[in-house]
């Protein structure tokens, strides 16, 4: 079974054997469908073609944006603090570069989320920050 995420938006929806009828998210009235209508990826056939972009904002604050622009074109902030490190938004790409660079900046103590899309995201990205090998299934 795949978990298929939406290219408009970049939720990542629970594992199926097929993609879902419709994005929750795109069909809601703050969001839209794609004039060419729902389409899906994998988070596999997205790290064949997409890469995350690391550049430092300031001193503790670097963004993370995936290359070419992804769903909406979120970006991800990682706040460095003494107590530990606090990403605000997610992407919805996890490559293993992103992880090395998450936890070689130190722990993840915390994920912010802005919107709702976000939250399909953080669920995969918030195991490994912490150092576990795999994101669960999210959704």
């Amino acid at each position: 079974m795949t978990a298929f995420i939406c290219t408009a938006c970049g939720t990542q929806y629970p594992p199926s054997d097929a993609p879902p009828d419709a994005c929750l998210i795109c069909t809601d009235e703050r969001q839209f469908v794609p004039a060419s209508g729902q389409s899906w990826t994998t988070l596999e056939r997205l790290r064949s073609a997409h890469s995350n972009k690391f550049r430092r904002l300031a001193a503790g604050l670097t963004t993370i944006e995936t290359t070419p622009a992804f769903g909406i074109g979120q970006r991800a902030i990682l706040a460095r603090t003494p107590a530990g490190n606090v990403l605000w938004d997610c992407v919805a790409l996890i490559d293993d570069a992103t992880v090395d660079l998450l936890k070689g900046l130190g722990v993840v103590v915390g994920i912010a989320i802005s919107h709702p899309h976000y939250y399909t995201t953080m669920v995969g990205v918030e195991p490994r920050a912490r150092g576990s090998a795999d994101p669960p299934a999210c959704g």
